[in-house]
């Protein structure tokens, strides 16, 4: 189910939304490495797919269509000729995909935001976007369709922990309706910092849906609308 439509008007976002998949794994995998890198255990994301409360959303590069490696001829056919920034692109977003566990023929994996379903409750338990492609609106965009998966499937609230220390990623969730509710001592095992527990009012209010689709405004008209697939 689509949570945006197309229109020849609207300007989209180069980046979108669906589940994520077993082909996939590996580029997950690799996100959370880099966005992660004391993490431990690491992320099993082939159990998790197969678990029954647990859905994953995977932000892929949407508009970045590959060019042919073999096909040295490409701008040599009487096509408008590619600017310098055009082409430096290009190069930049095949080498990163080359570094990278991706493969010809598959979505450009750039962010993944998990959430454990607990009967009335959602509770992200990960999102993590690709270094390079931080700042970007990405992990913002994931928030949002981890919010619009929520309310499809009926939960009330969305919770989440945070390091004390992640004032960025707090400011974010604040600006999304969450609040800190607690504190977890000791949470994260690599440096034993704390996390907030933070946690929304309903999400069935109208109130929080008004001031919800004025926020996905928001970071469509700054970012560009996007294609949200969540089921």
């Amino acid at each position: 189910m689509s949570a945006v439509e197309k229109q020849s008007d609207v300007r989209l976002m180069p980046y979108s939304l669906r589940p994520l998949k077993g082909q996939d794994v590996p580029q997950a995998t690799e996100i959370e490495r880099d966005a992660f890198p004391t993490l431990f255990p690491p992320t099993s994301f082939q159990r998790e797919l197969k678990h029954r409360i647990a859905k994953y959303l995977v932000a892929w590069r949407s508009e970045d269509p590959e060019p042919d490696p073999t096909d040295s001829t490409e701008n040599l056919r009487g096509d408008a000729p590619l600017s310098v920034g055009r082409l430096l692109e290009g190069a930049r977003n095949l080498w990163s995909k080359r570094r990278s566990s991706w493969e010809p023929g598959q979505h450009y994996i750039v962010g993944f935001v998990g959430t454990w379903y607990l009967t009335d409750e959602a509770h992200i338990v990960s999102v993590g976007v690709r270094s390079e492609l931080r700042g970007f609106g990405i992990g913002e965009l994931l928030l949002i369709g981890a919010a619009e998966q929520a309310m499809e499937r009926g939960a009330d609230v969305l919770t989440l922990e945070v390091r004390v220390s992640n004032q960025l990623a707090q400011n974010l969730y604040k600006k999304y309706g969450f609040t800190i509710k607690g504190l977890r001592k000791a949470y994260y095992t690599d440096n034993r910092e704390d996390a907030y527990i933070m946690t929304t009012g309903s999400i069935r209010d109208p109130s929080y849906g008004k001031a919800f689709a004025e926020l996905v405004e928001l970071h469509g008209a700054r970012w560009g609308r996007s294609e949200r697939v969540l089921f």
